[in-house]
């Protein structure tokens, strides 16, 4: 039972309740105080109803809290920014990297907002209120592209690509985009130009722009929070989680439209790839083009998932890059993800001319080769970051003579390409390793409406007359 204490102060009468409760696990008594301000207007009567209203109201909260393995007692009047400490801490040691870093970056938009919040406090208004605002966030795009100073210093200076790269630390291929004119970090320019003992504005064009952020960066904000709420009705520390679909409205998630190539641009593509010096640049690319596996997919394949004699690659895990923690090796997307591919006789012979340069480049290393053993490796046999993918499809783009694409986007022309072509959908959707069907329909819907046509006068075909 609550202790209530009657306190008059010079700014009005308040009331002190006290709460003891014993934690059965770790066998103490634990105290609990906050203080009530009655109401303007009430009468005695009604102020004494009121007090023990809210008192018991205290006391069963209290009661409904949880302790966490480090002794942190969570409970409704735990603060949104100390509960969003104290799941996170869960998150961490209960999930990927990945979905920590994730959180750990949407938590701090909600935390500057409602962070002061004690968690009964929160309701269906406050939280719709901090989605709105979320939703008209925009972000400052800074773009830098080096001006020929740059070179113009290298060569002055005697600082060349080599000594940037191996004596001073720079990545190789955010060098080389920056010396092709390419779009850098600011972070990146302002090393650089440290290096060069110059002013980065000397050295590099810096503009500024702001624009909305994508849907799916604003919806990750209110997943996180969405989650961490359900987190706390589900150990029974709020009633409702307000922040889901029940009390809130969503905006609804704009159409997007894919990118892909189509059939003339792909076979430039191809050709480009099939004449690139680089082996392992035309064995990525062309992998990408005839498989449709995922960036992260690529760069975890091993070679032992690799059989040339029955012309299959497995996918058993998946390689990213996380903030903090550098290269995260996993599995892949879903369970579904995981899954075995039958490849063509044209890739199965860029697979085998690579293996024999493979087997060839690691006996010329020597002590210096890095066993990582996996398919697609750095020059000293290490694995590579999923952002070198990347830089070789661009490259590839280059020699083609097309505009710059994504990795996704060869995923995408792979898979419209089989719908094109015909192929089920089961097909299609077990290669691209998606977790259910509905996932390919939904995706693209388009080209298989343009395949339904097809289909439909294909039909007819058949009983037009002579």
């Amino acid at each position: 039972m609550a202790t209530i204490t009657k306190r008059v102060l010079k700014s009005g009468v308040t009331y002190r309740i006290q709460v003891k409760l014993r934690d059965k696990g770790a066998g103490s008594v634990k105290i609990y105080t906050t203080t009530w301000h009655p109401p303007k207007g009430l009468t005695a009567k009604q102020t004494t109803r009121e007090l023990m209203l809210y008192a018991d109201k205290y006391e069963n909260d209290l009661r409904m809290s949880t302790t966490s393995s480090d002794g942190q007692s969570v409970s409704p009047d735990t603060t949104v920014e100390a509960f969003a400490a104290w799941w996170l801490e869960r998150v961490k040691n209960e999930n990927s990297a990945s979905y920590y870093n994730n959180c750990k970056v949407s938590l701090k938009d909600v935390i500057e907002s409602l962070g002061a919040y004690k968690l009964r406090e929160l309701n269906p208004a406050i939280i719709q209120r901090f989605y709105d605002t979320v939703d008209k966030k925009k972000k400052t795009i800074t773009t830098v592209i080096a001006k020929p100073a740059l070179k113009e210093a290298m060569d002055t200076q005697r600082i060349g690509f080599n000594e940037l790269r191996k004596k001073r630390g720079f990545n190789c291929s955010t060098l080389c985009a920056a010396l092709a004119g390419q779009p850098i970090s600011l972070e990146y320019a302002k090393r650089l130009s440290a290096a060069l003992h110059m002013d980065v504005k000397a050295l590099f064009l810096i503009s500024q722009i702001k624009e909305p952020y994508a849907f799916e960066t604003l919806n990750k904000i209110k997943r996180t929070l969405r989650a961490m709420l359900a987190s706390a009705k589900k150990l029974r520390i709020v009633t409702d989680n307000y922040a889901s679909a029940d009390f809130i409205s969503f905006p609804k998630r704009p159409a997007k439209e894919i990118d892909y190539m189509n059939d003339e641009d792909a076979k430039r593509f191809f050709t480009a790839a099939n004449a690139c010096d680089d082996i392992r640049l035309k064995t990525a690319a062309l992998m990408l083009l005839f498989t449709g596996i995922r960036r992260g997919e690529l760069c975890g394949l091993a070679w032992e998932d690799v059989d040339l004699t029955s012309g299959t690659i497995t996918i058993v895990r998946s390689v990213s890059t996380v903030s903090g923690f550098g290269i995260i090796v996993k599995e892949p997307k879903t369970e579904s993800s995981k899954r075995t591919l039958s490849i063509s006789d044209k890739l199965i012979v860029v697979l085998t001319e690579y293996k024999a340069w493979y087997d060839n480049y690691q006996e010329m290393l020597g002590d210096r080769w890095k066993n990582s053993n996996r398919l697609f490796i750095s020059e000293d046999g290490d694995g590579i970051y999923p952002g070198t993918i990347d830089n070789w499809v661009r490259k590839v783009c280059e020699l083609a003579g097309l505009p710059p694409r994504t990795v996704h986007s060869l995923r995408h022309t792979n898979i419209t390409m089989q719908i094109a072509a015909g192929v089920p959908l089961v097909t299609v959707s077990g290669r691209a390793g998606h977790a259910r069907t509905s996932t390919t329909t939904d995706i693209y819907s388009h080209f298989l409406k343009s395949s339904d046509r097809v289909a439909a006068e294909a039909l007819e075909s058949l009983f037009d007359e002579d």
